[in-house]
């Protein structure tokens, strides 16, 4: 808009008037939908900490440094401590109407110039769940619920218990229907054994273990250090170390027909590196010693490979080539046998590329099973 005269210069400013009221309502609704992030939980338990000092109130240069200390300690917020503007609008957001929900009495004294709590027994630490947390509580419920039915213990079942008593104690919630479900085998052998495993692991306790692998006529008993429990394509896998094997190994628990305690053993402690070792591998095969990540090449059809782009196979896939006849992806793992049985599933709409050893390998085993059809 050309400027001079006054008549223009009116409307200039109605319009940016009116832009910049625009602009603040959608600011404001954008906060109002916007999560509270960690570092602001962490302030508003800041100001709690100082308000529940009733000796006097709370000056809001007093908070600031109180918070700029707290960050500091931490490491957490920018340099220089906090401000005053976002002191103010934490405590905006903590009173009645706020995002948090907290509903806290925070009053001014306009005397001593400070802040504090009208209601004396009053802390966020206390603050009762509102409605609208009865939902998200729920839906967590369910999906505890589905763990439970899996077999992890009486702990985590008197946890959805004492959950469900809260959530039935209130009239005002209402109940809703199941969001989440996670895809589960209900008949899964080694369902009932997750619970004695994970209490072991978390107890530091070495094992005795029934086993019977699927070659073996017999089970037979292995002492175990328990680490990690690790599921894969609806199985269970109990990580540990075993009695007379080498290195870190996986049991299958519906291959474990019965455990016990070894009682005066002494516990040996995962290695440092037990959960990045499973980053470089599909499935749950541990890694022998000296393997070597190798960057696997896959050309795939171009329908398969759009798929294949939006649901990758490991972290490390990264997308090559794309084109209208085919997509190629690249992955850096330790070739596994869980890597071989999912590659052969795509059958012709997948080339490997590389390494040769694994192209070689996937040639080998897609010949032999051609030969059982030529027969």
């Amino acid at each position: 808009m050309k400027r001079g005269s006054r008549g223009s210069g009116l409307v200039h400013d109605t319009n940016q008037q009116a832009a910049n009221a625009a602009f603040l309502r959608c600011e404001k609704n954008f906060q109002k939908f916007m999560p509270i992030n960690k570092n602001a939980f962490a302030r508003y338990g800041w100001i709690d900490e100082c308000l529940l000092r009733r000796k006097r109130p709370w000056p809001i240069e007093a908070l600031m440094e109180f918070i700029s200390e707290k960050m500091a300690d931490f490491g957490v917020g920018r340099e220089g401590g906090i401000s005053k503007r976002q002191v103010q609008e934490d405590i905006k957001q903590m009173r009645p109407g706020g995002m948090t929900g907290y509903e806290a009495p925070i009053e001014y004294d306009r005397d001593s110039k400070g802040y504090f709590y009208s209601d004396p027994t009053y802390s966020i630490r206390n603050s009762p769940l509102v409605s609208n947390d009865a939902p998200v509580l729920r839906q967590a419920l369910a999906m505890l619920q589905q763990f439970q039915g899996l077999g992890l213990g009486d702990e985590l079942g008197d946890i959805v218990k004492r959950v469900e008593e809260h959530l039935q104690a209130r009239p005002d919630v209402q109940t809703s229907r199941q969001l989440v479900w996670f895809e589960q085998v209900p008949d899964y052998a080694g369902a009932h054994l997750l619970g004695p495993l994970y209490q072991a692991i978390r107890e530091r306790q070495m094992l005795a273990l029934r086993y019977r692998p699927f070659d073996a006529p017999e089970a037979y008993e292995i002492h175990v250090q328990p680490y990690l429990l690790k599921q894969y394509n609806h199985r269970w896998f109990l990580i540990g170390t075993g009695t007379g094997r080498a290195g870190v190994s996986n049991f299958a628990l519906d291959r474990i027909e019965g455990l016990e305690p070894v009682t005066n053993a002494t516990y040996v402690p995962p290695p440092a590196d037990i959960e990045a070792r499973f980053a470089d591998v599909v499935g749950v095969s541990v890694p022998s010693e000296g393997s070597v990540v190798e960057r696997v090449l896959l050309r795939f059809r171009a329908g398969r490979g759009r798929y294949v782009r939006t649901k990758p196979l490991h972290p490390s896939q990264r997308l090559e080539v794309e084109n209208a006849e085919f997509i190629e992806v690249s992955l850096k793992v330790i070739p596994t046998q869980e890597l071989e049985t999912l590659l052969l599933g795509f059958g012709e709409d997948l080339e490997v590329l590389a390494p040769s050893s694994l192209r070689a390998r996937i040639s080998e085993r897609l010949q032999a099973a051609n030969g059982k059809y030529q027969q």
